[in-house]
């Protein structure tokens, strides 16, 4: 009875389906394990997915560089070997120099080959551009200077010659003049304004000059004033030197800017005598 079971195990387990030499090598984790028919016709290729994009390509002969593609350029970028190779007695490093000699003169004659190609290149392809843009420009006048077709003509409604509207014919603006003027008053305003806005950066400018660093003395002076070797007297608190600036702790906030005007009679002061200033500033129409 056990023989019987044994047997009838194997047959169950037994596949149902054939496979050839390629499927026997191939494990059940591959999608060629089991033999599937295909089709005669051949699917289209699946066009592969590259990943990220290409960098903009830089623009070799740019419209500011237009000595780029002159004989001067080319000297210049790739100028003549000065230099002549050292009488040396070992054969070997003689060898090598004259070998990196030529690698440098192969070198400028490809840099200044390839500029000179890639200027023809781009010429040829400005040109053809042109070219076919001059020629589709051409066709579509030809087109639109073309007399109306007889065809046309003949099966279009009778109407009037005199009736017809001519081709220049555009509708005037009722209120073009009105327009025009409130559009000039508008650019004018704004000329104005923008003046005197200069105007006042100007004198504000003056007013602040006395302030200004303007030459190299004056900076130098400036830096050894606000850091000056050694300990800092401006930086100095009672329980530290001034040998660093967050001696005279953190710097003020917002918020601590705004509670200290409304606790310090100091800094009550201080904004209304700014505010007096601005108010005096609008009335004389000036810095002060």
């Amino acid at each position: 009875m056990s023989a019987v079971r044994s047997a009838r195990a194997a047959n169950v387990q037994a596949r149902g389906f054939s496979t050839t030499s390629t499927n026997l090598r191939a494990g059940p984790e591959s999608p060629h394990f089991i033999e599937i028919p295909r089709i005669i016709q051949p699917s289209n290729p699946i066009k592969p997915k590259v990943k990220g994009t290409l960098p903009v390509p830089r623009e070799i002969f740019p419209a500011r560089r237009t000595d780029k593609p002159s004989p001067q350029y080319l000297e210049a970028v790739s100028p003549a070997r000065t230099t002549k190779p050292s009488r040396s007695a070992d054969k070997l490093e003689r060898g090598q120099q004259l070998f990196n000699q030529r690698m440098a003169d192969r070198r400028r004659s490809h840099l200044r080959e390839s500029l000179s190609v890639l200027h023809q290149r781009k010429r040829a392809a400005e040109n053809t551009v042109f070219n076919r843009s001059k020629a589709s420009q051409e066709r579509r006048q030809r087109i639109l200077d073309q007399p109306e077709p007889e065809d046309e003509r003949l099966t279009r409604p009778s109407v009037v010659a005199a009736m017809l509207a001519p081709n220049d014919t555009f509708l005037r603006d009722a209120n073009r003049d009105q327009r025009l003027a409130f559009s000039k008053a508008r650019l004018e305003a704004k000329q104005a304004e923008k003046q005197a806005q200069q105007q006042d950066d100007i004198h504000s400018l003056y007013m602040n000059a006395r302030t200004f660093i303007t030459t190299e003395e004056q900076l130098s002076a400036e830096i050894d004033r606000v850091f000056p070797d050694g300990l800092n007297d401006a930086w100095r608190n009672d329980h530290q030197p001034g040998e660093n600036v967050w001696n005279l702790g953190t710097p003020q906030t917002v918020q601590s800017i705004v509670n200290e005007t409304r606790k310090s009679e100091t800094a009550r002061w201080d904004v209304t005598q700014d505010r007096v200033k601005q108010l005096g500033e609008q009335i004389t129409g000036g810095k002060l």
